[in-house]
């Protein structure tokens, strides 16, 4: 069974599913999305990501862009419904 996910990695999965790509974009800082360029992740977490099958690079060796697989698609919206539901929102 994998581990369970890490926060930082929770909350790039949620911010890369709302942009309208579901892609974070590098910057000289790290990887942002257009919608919440304040929120920025470290390549450390997208490469834990990658790791974990849920984003895909352009570039593995110098990657531009990094967006969310299938199956990372359907774990930020399992994420998000299940914090909607804790929330009392559903």
């Amino acid at each position: 069974m994998a581990a369970a996910l890490k926060p930082m990695e929770r909350a790039a999965l949620i911010v890369a599913r709302g942009d309208s790509e579901n892609t974070l974009r590098r910057t000289r800082y790290g990887f942002c999305s257009k919608k919440q360029p304040a929120r920025v992740f470290t390549r450390r977490v997208m490469n834990w990501l990658y790791e974990r099958a849920l984003l895909d690079f352009d570039d593995p060796e110098c990657p531009a862009a990094a967006t969310l697989t299938p199956r990372g698609v359907a774990e930020a919206d399992a994420l998000v419904k299940d914090s909607v539901e804790k929330a009392g929102l559903a």
